[in-house]
C-alpha cells in the first residue's frame, strides 16, 4: 500500500531539445506523483514524452541536445533539477534505478554480468571485490537466474533475451533502491517471458518496498501490475487515476481509443470484431495544432477544442483528464473487458 507522502514529485516538468534552431517541447508541462511503495505507469503512443520524462528524472538528458526547462522533480523533497552531476551520480543506482529498454544495449559485450553487477555495489555499497561479486551471485539467484555461480561468469551473448532482461533487473535492485523506474521492460520478450517478469518485479517490490514508474505502451500490462496510470499524449498528460477508474470510466477520447485497440481474447469465432486503431499519427513536436493536441486525430472535437490547450481538470480526488468534453462523453461502454 502507498503510502501518502510522494516518495516523487514532478511539478510541471518541461524538457525541451533543439533541432535546426527550433525548439522540440518533448515534455510540456508534465505533474504527478509517486506514493511509497506504489506502482505508477506512464502509457502513451511512441513520441508521446514517456521515456524523455524519465530520462529527466534521471538527469540523463544530453545537454548539448537539450534539457529541463523548467519544474521542478522532487525526490524525498529535494528538487534533482538543483542536483550537481556528482550529487545525480550517487543517487543514480543507489536510491533511483532505472532498467531501460533493451539490455543488449545496456549491458557492456566485454565484461560479464557479474562484472557489471558487482561494479554497481562496489561503487555505491563500498563493498571490496570479492563481496561485491557475492552480492552480484545472490542478485541473480533473487531474479530467478539458474545456477547463479555459474552464470556471474557469462557474457551478455551467451544469455537469452529474458534472461538478460533479468540481469538488468538484478543489477538496478543490486543497492535496494527507492524508486525503480522500468522503461518498457518487456516490450522484446514473447507473453510467457513478460509474465515471468512481471511476477518477479511484483515479488521484488513486495520484498523490497520500493516504488515503482513502470513506463509502457500495453494497457494489458498496467493492469497486470500498476496502481494509478498517466496517459501522456504529446509531451502532456491527459489522463490520471487509479487503474480502476481509467478502464472502467475513461475520460479522454484518446484513452478510449488506446483501450479499444487492445484485441479481446475472450469472444468466440462468430464475434471476432475488426481491431481498431486510433486513426492519423502523433504529431510531431515541433508541428503540434493548436489547442488540444489530439483534436485532429478525434472523433469528438468541437470547435471549442482548437481555441486553447484545455486544463487538466478533477473529475474526482484521484481522477484528472484533460477535455473539453469529458463531462459529455461515456466510454464506459465501449472499453474492452
Amino acid at each position: 500500500m502507498a503510502s501518502p507522502t510522494p516518495l516523487l514529485q514532478i511539478e510541471d516538468l518541461r524538457t525541451h531539445f533543439t533541432s535546426d534552431g527550433e525548439i522540440v517541447r518533448a515534455v510540456d508541462g508534465v505533474s504527478f506523483s509517486i506514493g511509497r511503495g506504489e506502482t505508477l505507469a506512464v502509457v502513451g503512443e511512441s513520441g508521446s514524452g514517456k521515456s524523455v520524462t524519465s530520462l529527466s528524472v534521471m538527469r540523463l538528458l544530453d545537454p548539448a541536445a537539450g534539457g529541463i526547462a523548467g519544474g521542478r522533480i522532487l525526490f524525498e523533497g529535494v528538487d534533482l533539477v538543483t542536483k550537481s552531476e556528482a550529487e545525480m551520480r550517487r543517487i543514480r543506482g543507489n536510491d533511483i534505478s532505472m532498467i531501460f529498454q533493451e539490455p543488449m544495449t545496456s549491458l557492456n559485450p566485454v565484461y560479464t554480468v557479474g562484472e557489471q553487477i558487482a561494479e554497481a555495489v562496489r561503487i555505491h555499497q563500498k563493498l571490496a571485490p570479492k563481496a561485491a561479486l557475492t552480492r552480484a551471485t545472490e542478485m541473480l539467484e533473487l531474479v530467478g537466474i539458474p545456477e547463479p555461480g555459474r552464470r556471474i561468469h557469462s557474457f551478455p551473448h551467451q544469455m537469452s533475451g529474458g534472461m538478460r532482461q533479468r540481469v538488468m533487473i538484478a543489477m538496478a535492485l543490486s543497492c535496494n533502491p527507492k524508486l525503480l523506474i522500468a522503461d518498457e521492460p518487456t516490450t522484446a520478450l514473447d507473453v510467457t517471458i513478460q509474465a515471468q517478469i512481471l511476477d518477479l518485479m511484483r515479488r521484488l517490490q513486495a520484498e523490497i518496498g520500493m516504488s515503482i514508474l513502470f513506463i509502457t505502451h500495453d494497457l494489458g500490462v498496467v493492469a497486470e501490475i500498476a496502481d494509478r496510470v498517466v496517459v501522456m499524449y504529446a509531451g502532456r498528460a491527459v489522463e490520471e487515476g487509479p487503474v480502476r477508474d481509467i478502464y472502467r470510466h475513461p475520460r479522454m477520447p484518446y484513452t478510449a481509443g488506446l483501450m479499444q485497440s487492445v484485441p479481446r481474447v475472450d469472444r468466440g469465432a462468430t464475434q471476432q470484431e475488426r481491431l481498431y486503431a486510433i486513426p492519423g499519427n502523433i504529431p510531431s513536436p515541433l508541428d503540434l495544432p493548436e489547442g488540444c493536441s489530439f483534436h485532429p486525430r478525434c472523433a469528438h472535437a468541437e470547435p471549442r477544442c482548437v481555441a486553447q490547450v484545455p486544463p487538466l481538470e478533477p473529475v474526482s480526488d484521484q481522477h484528472r483528464v484533460r477535455c473539453v468534453r469529458w463531462r459529455e462523453l461515456d466510454f464506459s461502454q465501449k472499453r474492452p473487458a
